[in-house]
């Protein structure tokens, strides 16, 4: 679910324990026209104060202002986004709306009318989350529409990922959550670092960083509160990786700018890369002869190719067994075994090795990328999938906004 808008428990309750009864709607006024559609300064209101109570950030006039631009800028994405489904004629029903609506309920764990009372005692009417959950389905339908079906994931991209997950096994690895604000004008950056500062002062006095991230940060991860999982500094922004080598598990960074708008970073754990190997998956065969035999098994080691005929050509050295070792992790193997066969493409054989009156050979019968905590081919298949989609949700999303005629009145 790629909603920014599951409101923690703990967040409401805290909110709940100060909060004065629901405002009564005053007369309103316009906040913006997005393409002839009105957003009213009571829908930014409203917004804003789902985006603070789910936070759990203080409520005061320096947080109403920022949470109101952020809002404001939320608001006239999701009329895009609804203006856009409707134009390929894709309508979500009240029955779809009611079911996601239920389901952030009982991830609240309370049923839908409770949840509903609980918004509405914070000054949040139900209906501008049922609002948001509108846009958000429909804009998932209409992109998973258009390019869901068309978009293909090469075995070469699947493979340059999985090496790189493999390298990166092996490096310090960091489980960091993230925040992000784009910006790409100087006068943006400087208004995003200091919107980053004030996030930053009101998660110190309290307010959850996944909670924060869910309704303030810009990028895919706020869908999982910001928690981007386990990764190495190489796989970060450079601006990022300096950052997360020294911060300690639970500390939160300062804003740190990128080209592309500034980010807040926690490192909430960290730990050593596996050992080489780990995450190589190796099938082994022996072959061992007298120690007398050493020249022959010498040939036979030059013209190794793969295991399919080994035991046949085994037989032109007197007195050669094959043993077969069977297929275990690289990590899983003696130090002596893993030197023996570091290099050693699949197919290929080792250097004789002779131990008292027997000489011996290893055959690497195959060597594929494998193990614990390596996901497989089809999970990474869907991980590509998911952040290609999401980076052209995000282009179409930035044309709209581009073609569309938006008058801020506020």
């Amino acid at each position: 679910m790629n909603l920014k808008q599951a409101i923690g428990a703990a967040a409401i309750g805290a909110v709940l324990a100060a909060a004065a009864p629901a405002q009564a709607q005053l007369a309103e006024g316009v906040a913006a026209i997005v393409n002839d559609h009105v957003i009213t300064t009571y829908d930014v209101r409203q917004r804003a104060n789902m985006l603070l109570t789910s936070a759990g950030i203080e409520s005061n006039a320096e947080m109403q202002s920022r949470a109101r631009a952020q809002a404001i800028r939320d608001l006239i994405d999701e009329r895009l986004q609804l203006q856009e489904a409707a134009r390929f004629d894709i309508a979500v029903t009240a029955g779809q709306i009611d079911s996601q609506f239920a389901d952030i309920a009982r991830a609240n764990q309370m049923s839908a009318a409770d949840f509903a009372s609980n918004l509405s005692q914070a000054g949040v009417q139900p209906s501008t989350l049922r609002q948001q959950i509108e846009a958000d389905i429909a804009w998932q339908r209409l992109i998973s529409g258009l390019y869901g079906q068309r978009l293909r994931v090469s075995e070469v991209e699947v493979q340059d990922t999985l090496a790189r997950i493999v390298a990166n096994a092996t490096r310090p690895q960091y489980l960091i959550s993230e925040i992000f604000l784009p910006a790409t004008t100087e006068a943006e950056f400087q208004e995003v670092q200091a919107g980053a500062s004030r996030l930053i002062e009101e998660m110190q006095r309290g307010a959850p960083f996944p909670l924060v991230a869910m309704q303030f940060s810009q990028s895919a991860s706020a869908a999982q509160r910001g928690d981007i999982g386990w990764i190495a500094a190489s796989d970060l922004a450079p601006e990022l990786q300096p950052i997360a080598e020294r911060l300690q598990p639970g500390q939160v960074s300062l804003p740190i700018r990128t080209p592309t708008g500034v980010y807040i970073i926690a490192v909430r754990d960290r730990r050593e890369g596996a050992p080489a190997g780990s995450a190589s998956v190796v099938s082994l065969r022996q072959v061992s002869a007298p120690a007398a035999r050493a020249n022959a098994l010498g040939r036979l080691q030059e013209r190794v190719e793969g295991c399919g005929n080994l035991e046949r050509e085994a037989g032109s050295v007197q007195g050669a067994s094959v043993v077969d070792l069977g297929q275990t992790t690289e990590s899983e193997l003696s130090p002596a075994v893993r030197q023996r066969i570091e290099g050693v493409e699949a197919g290929q054989a080792t250097a004789i090795e002779t131990t008292g009156e027997t000489a011996n050979l290893l055959v690497v019968c195959g060597r594929e990328i494998g193990g614990e905590g390596v996901p497989d081919r089809r999970q990474i298949e869907a991980r590509l999938r998911s952040d290609e989609l999401a980076l052209i949700a995000d282009r179409y999303l930035r044309s709209l906004r581009r073609e569309a005629t938006i008058i801020m009145r506020q």
